[in-house]
């Protein structure tokens, strides 16, 4: 089978005076081989979000005075963002792309629009054409910081770049090994059978038009998002510019639903593509994608013992639970029902006031009171 779900029972316990037992669920993810545990029970609970809205920009931010404080050797993209050299590199090429507005940098997801994700996919395609070009490059490497608990030294929403030399990374390769051992005992691109597979349960996709959004069945964080397109592009460098800007037309809805139905205000993104040498024949076992990461801002830490000992992902949110909130947020467009609550179930003033300002002006929104 594809998807690997394993449904369990806990050795009964005693809580109080009542003798009970929890269901869990094991999820092997097929690309990857990571390993999530679900607790049912408490995945399905209708609870409230916690959310930190309170984002104090950083004084004298390096970043919006790049001129002053950064290498050189800077690239100026035709999109209109900034890569610059990392100062602290740890590979051939690494750079950090920064972007405008400069002086006064966004902080929320909300603020994210179109013309930011055309930037970032544009200024990777950019930098993705000058490493293929040296023989010592294997691969490259992409990923974007969004928010103060990113895991970032800088607040400023960034993307770092990297060339990989002499030994791939190891998730990529991991990925791709197990990509193409899907495909010889499928017959077909490993993408391909998980679209088929998601479309006939249909639970977990959030927006499927040519470029595939789904909730991760076997999520590494709660929360996570799985983005790709449709036809069998292996490589950004395989992608046309129709193509890059129909993705971030795709998924620009997605980063302000995260923020309105989850409460997310931090997160990472990861761009996954094959090797250079095997860009033309990955076609057929493996695509370009993207894995979106909410980062918490509040405990319990996204990533504890479990996680960093022992590989396996404690997951405290149903994936179908996280699709279903945000297809609705595709299909219906912004809505006040969707807004998360706070735990006690009254409306976030905070999430709400944000809502008030982004949502189309001509939409007469109801007055709620806390």
């Amino acid at each position: 089978m594809f998807f690997e779900e394993y449904l369990g029972q806990t050795a009964l316990f005693t809580v109080g005076e009542e003798a009970r037992n929890v269901t869990y669920l094991t999820r092997v993810d097929p690309f990857s081989g990571n390993v999530s545990k679900i607790s049912a029970e408490r995945a399905r609970r209708n609870i409230g979000i916690s959310v930190e809205l309170q984002i104090i920009p950083v004084e004298n931010c390096v970043f919006c005075t790049f001129k002053e404080h950064t290498p050189k050797e800077r690239i100026e993209h035709d999109c209109g963002a900034i890569s610059v050299p990392n100062k602290y590199p740890w590979e051939k090429y690494d750079w950090i792309t920064i972007y405008p507005p400069f002086n006064n940098h966004k902080l929320l997801l909300s603020e994210l629009n179109q013309d930011d994700l055309e930037r970032m996919i544009e200024s990777s395609y950019d930098l993705a054409a000058i490493c293929v070009h040296d023989t010592e490059v294997i691969s490259f490497i992409d990923f974007t910081n969004w928010g103060a608990f990113a895991g970032a030294s800088q607040q400023h929403p960034h993307s770092q770049r990297k060339s990989a030399t002499r030994v791939p990374n190891p998730c990529i390769q991991n990925e791709i090994d197990r990509c193409h051992h899907l495909m010889e005992q499928h017959g077909q691109n490993p993408f391909a059978v998980l679209e088929q597979e998601e479309r006939v349960d249909g639970r977990r996709i959030i927006h499927d038009d040519g470029i595939f959004i789904v909730s991760m069945f076997a999520p590494t964080c709660p929360d996570e998002i799985l983005v790709f397109p449709c036809e069998d592009i292996a490589h950004i460098l395989q992608t046309t510019d129709y193509e890059r800007k129909k993705i971030s037309q795709s998924i620009q809805n997605i980063f302000r639903a995260l923020l309105f139905c989850r409460g997310v205000t931090n997160l990472n993104i990861a761009f996954h593509m094959s090797n250079f040498t095997e860009m033309d024949q990955a076609r057929n076992y493996y695509r370009w994608h993207m894995h979106i990461y909410p980062r918490r801002s509040r405990l319990p830490v996204d990533r504890a013992g479990s996680e960093i000992g022992f590989s396996t992902q404690v997951i405290d949110v149903l994936p179908e639970v996280t699709a279903e909130l945000l297809r609705r947020w595709y299909k219906e467009g912004p809505s006040l029902e969707l807004v998360a609550k706070n735990n006690d179930g009254t409306a976030n003033s905070g999430l709400l006031a944000e809502f008030n300002k982004v949502v189309d002006p001509i939409v007469a929104l109801p007055s709620y009171k806390d």
